[in-house]
């Protein structure tokens, strides 16, 4: 996780002391360069194939399975390969930033994306798929904390603000883009080649914000944390432990490797937790410290990261699934029926900052409320049986706007109320959640939907109903977060 703070380590903490005090400054702050409006750029191209590449094999798995002889269980697993590894990745590529320089660790892993892509196009088999989708998530995990911090420490004031919504608006955008880009280009190419062609595309993303790096500031922390590479490699561990299972337990029976895997994922999870706090009443800074989440607007702020990239994630997995195998229309079904909702979701994070300059909790519960409406209508249009691909727009439009008004000001809430010691440290959380949010809702109530779809998906229409019952419960929990945060102005612990 990424450190911007540009001060000195926190002093040991005495004992009895459970939080670390606040850093004191010692070092001078490096001169750094100014982030231009062409560094933004560069930066916000080089993270868009991370959730692109997420968005676009939802709508991929299928053909990916035809062409590669694999069944749903090798699908799921070519999710997972990439969203695990790169959520296990985030939990250090920052400290690595902070000690490497933001730019290089943005070089090295900019190259591997676009290099790894590219390859990924002429793989022969499964295996090689899922071991380059893994790589692929090593690669994304090392380069995605460096734009956030970049925009955090290279910039100011009004400056910095626009950055981070133009990051939200990034952030959730290339989803619904990739979904958009890899059914129109799968289903203008043979399918075999439809989905290897994406790959190609996003390799080239990558590579072009590679070769527009020059216009990005060199950045790094002067008083970098330690990397704590037990306390990652644990946290690593347990994730892959327990979200490979969750992802293809259900298309293969749920064998019992798959189980013991949850419990031991389960309990490193606690061994993790443990050292966490033996590490900061040490007085170190741990990968994940307890004295941050103890503040309840971060750590309700993370929960709230959590609901709405489970749901989100989610959403669009069920939605392209839905549409390719009831409308009838291969891949471009997915990308007509989320096109307007992408539109609108685009235009509203872009909008954000000069609509509602001070979002924050009341615009987070309003749209959370609107969300839960909105779902609920979908639900009830689709339980009727009357519905196609252009009368469910007049709900997805919508739709697109309210989430792009719950999860601006998310970022904000996590970032604005951390210590400032640990700015660095909440940015890598809020990344890390984001991407564990994104997998778990495939995992879990995309897992949901297919399971209540039947083999020969014949309730299709009454699971997408069901799941976005549970959606709308999201929302409704959404929305009591956000109004308890106006109650609680937790400022960061100071020096003694």
């Amino acid at each position: 996780m990424s450190c911007e703070t540009l001060t000195a380590p926190p002093a040991p903490v005495p004992p009895g002391r459970a939080d670390p005090p606040a850093p004191t400054s010692s070092v001078a702050p490096p001169r750094t360069s100014s982030l231009t409006a062409w560094g933004l750029g560069v930066l916000l191209v080089a993270y868009a194939p991370v959730n692109f590449t997420f968005g676009s094999v939802n709508v991929l798995a299928d053909a990916i399975g035809r062409d590669l002889s694999a069944d749903a269980a090798g699908q799921q697993l070519v999710l997972a390969a990439y969203t695990t590894a790169f959520a296990a990745t985030l939990v250090i590529a920052g400290r690595l930033g902070d000690r490497w320089g933001r730019r290089r660790l943005l070089l090295i892993g900019g190259l591997g994306v676009g290099v790894i892509s590219v390859a990924t196009a002429f793989v022969p088999d499964l295996t090689s798929t899922v071991a380059l989708r893994v790589l692929l998530g090593v690669t994304a995990g090392l380069l995605t904390p460096q734009v956030l911090a970049t925009i955090q420490s290279a910039s100011s004031g009004t400056a910095r603000t626009r950055g981070l919504m133009l990051f939200v608006a990034v952030s959730g955008a290339s989803t619904v883009v990739g979904q958009i880009v890899a059914g129109t280009v799968a289903h203008a190419l043979p399918e075999h080649l439809g989905w290897r062609a994406v790959q190609i595309l996003t390799g080239l993303i990558a590579l072009t914000a590679v070769a527009g790096l020059r216009t990005v500031p060199r950045t790094r922390s002067s008083a970098p944390l330690s990397l704590d590479a037990i306390g990652a490699s644990v946290l690593g561990a347990s994730l892959l432990l327990i979200v490979v299972p969750l992802t293809i337990g259900r298309s293969l029976g749920w064998p019992s490797w798959t189980v013991v895997s949850l419990l031991v994922g389960v309990a490193l999870l606690a061994a993790f937790w443990a050292l966490q706090r033996r590490s900061e009443r040490r007085g170190t800074i741990p990968v994940v410290p307890p004295s941050v989440l103890r503040l309840t607007p971060v750590r309700r702020g993370l929960l709230m990261t959590l609901l709405f990239f489970m749901t989100y994630g989610a959403f669009l997995y069920e939605l392209s699934a839905f549409a390719q195998h009831r409308y009838a229309m291969g891949p471009l079904g997915p990308a007509l029926l989320v096109l307007g909702f992408g539109i609108a979701f685009i235009a509203a994070s872009l909008a954000l900052p000069r609509l509602i300059p001070a979002a924050g909790e009341l615009t987070m519960a309003s749209a959370g409320l609107a969300q839960a409406v909105i779902l609920a209508a979908i639900a009830v249009l689709i339980s009727t049986g009357h519905h196609d691909i252009a009368s469910l727009q007049w709900a997805l439009i919508p739709l697109g706007v309210a989430q792009a008004l719950m999860f601006g000001p998310v970022l904000k809430t996590v970032l604005s109320r951390a210590p400032q010691w640990a700015a660095g440290v909440s940015s890598g959380l809020f990344a890390t959640v984001q991407q564990l949010g994104l997998t778990l809702g495939v995992a879990l109530l995309g897992g949901l939907f297919w399971t209540l779809a039947g083999p020969e998906q014949e309730h299709l229409e009454h699971a997408l109903v069901t799941v976005f019952w549970i959606h709308v419960g999201c929302a409704l929990l959404f929305v009591a977060l956000a109004h308890s945060l106006r109650s609680h102005r937790e400022t960061a612990p100071t020096a003694e």
